[in-house]
This record gives C-alpha cells, structure tokens and sequence, in this order.
C-alpha cells in the first residue's frame, strides 16, 4: 500500500488492512459460504492474517486450498505471512508480538511455501477423511 491509499479499516491497536491483501483475497470480513456446514477441510472460518511484524493486514473466510495462489503472491509480495484462528486473532487484548503471531499460526505462508500447525494438519486428515465417508 502506497503512503496516499488509506484503508477502510484501521484499529490503532493492530490492525492495518493491506490493499493488497484485499485485491487478492477480496474484502476483508468477506464470507465464503451461507452455511458453515458447507466448508471444506481447509476452510478457516473468520481467519486472521498477520505479517511477519505481528501487524493484522485482512480477516474473513479462508479456504487455503482454493485461495493457495492468493496466499503465495501475498507472501510474495509483503514476505511472511500467518493465519490465524478467529479465537487467537481477533479477540486480543493487546498488541501481539511476532513470536505469539508464529507460534499460533494455523497456516504459513512462506518461501513459496504453504505449511500447517500440526494441530491443523489433523485436522484437514480428519476432515477430509469425514468426507470421503460420506454418502453422496
């Protein structure tokens, strides 16, 4: 984001939504499906995308799979980036620090790589197990 673009939101405790993130991913806050039981294994309803200086640059509906592309040029663009959960990336109390934002990442983007929390990476094995099992 050049120094003239402001962006609708801002919270001056944390928060600074990257215009370049919303080109990528779409507005922030967007929601992917009418129905949560609609989500896919690597969908992260409510997610929280911070860089790698703890700063929140967009939030809204994930599905890591269908957004991959997205999520690497974003990485590509503004370097490391972390997804987190709706529980440990919206309702924080105060500022976080790098080291909380890499420590409860459930995604990163990084290198022209995508890797899961092992906590994640269950479960999308069990998600999508549940899903192969299902009668159509």
């Amino acid at each position: 984001m050049n120094k003239t673009e402001k962006s609708a939101w801002v919270d001056q405790k944390f928060t600074k939504i990257s215009r370049v993130a919303e080109k990528l991913l779409g507005i922030a806050g967007r929601m992917l499906y009418p129905s949560k039981s609609m989500k896919k294994p690597t969908t992260i309803f409510n997610a929280n995308i911070f860089n790698a200086k703890a700063k929140k640059i967009w939030f809204g509906d994930l599905e890591i799979e269908r957004d991959r592309e997205a999520l690497l040029e974003l990485s590509q663009r503004l370097g490391h980036i972390y997804i987190l959960c709706e529980m440990d990336g919206r309702f924080l109390d105060e500022v976080p620090t790098p080291g909380y934002v890499r420590s409860a990442a459930k995604v990163t983007v990084e290198d022209g790589k995508i890797s899961y929390s092992p906590d994640f990476a269950e479960h999308v094995r069990v998600m999508t197990e549940r899903m192969r099992k299902r009668p159509e």
